[in-house]
């Protein structure tokens, strides 16, 4: 039988504290050796880091300066979401780490698009792309496995839409008129799209209809 140590007891007991610090730890907490900057959100503060903020965004480039003279060292953000901003945060900080999924990238596209952060909304872009192409290339056995991945489509063309994601429209936009209108159009995504998106997509149907003379449903 191996005895546990006295040593092994200490080191055991500091990784039990270390957990406990960690998880104790509020996100961005102040760093006296890079905080210069505080972002106010649900009266919760974000010490951060102005020179990460400005070069991420021109936004908060603008936002953090006054007509190019002073700068503000304090700057409340009422509208936003605590939890989301975080999060967003979180995706082009050099210090953290975030996995991306469907729920986190759809929770920060909108911010990413407002503050114009250029690499958060690549990084969006390439995972839906991804999972895009992994669908695709999925077996499909069941009806409703079809459905989910329509439904999913459906979301990628209203993200695109809303968040001006060129070539995620160009592959959404391609891979749904192959499918039949009564596929996407139950798709709560597919209604909130702008009428001149659902326009776009009805005519290109039309086109490959006239082109073929039949449509298939999604197999060609």
């Amino acid at each position: 039988m191996i005895m546990a140590t006295a040593n092994d007891k200490t080191l055991q007991d500091m990784d039990e504290h270390t957990k406990l610090d960690l998880s104790e730890v509020e996100p961005f907490s102040y760093d006296e050796n890079t905080t210069d900057v505080v972002l106010c959100v649900e009266e919760k503060k974000l010490h951060l880091s102005r020179g990460v903020l400005m070069l991420a965004s021109p936004v908060f480039r603008k936002m953090l300066t006054s007509n190019g003279e002073g700068t503000q060292n304090e700057i409340s953000l009422p509208e936003e979401s605590y939890k989301d901003f975080v999060l967003f945060l979180k995706f082009f900080s050099p210090v953290e780490y975030v996995e991306l999924h469907e729920g986190t990238v759809t929770t920060v596209l909108p911010l990413a698009k407002r503050y114009q952060v250029a690499s958060v909304l690549k990084k969006c872009e390439d995972w839906l792309l991804t999972e895009i192409k992994y669908l695709i290339n999925k077996e499909i056995r069941y009806e409703r496995e079809r459905r989910s991945m329509v439904e999913f489509f459906a979301k990628c063309l209203f993200l695109a839409t809303k968040n001006d994601l060129k070539s995620l429209y160009a592959r959404a936009f391609e891979l749904l008129i192959t499918y039949k209108l009564s596929r996407y159009r139950r798709s709560r995504y597919y209604d909130d799209l702008p009428d001149r998106d659902k326009l776009q997509l009805l005519e290109a149907r039309m086109v490959k209809i006239e082109k073929a003379d039949y449509i298939l449903d999604g197999d060609d």
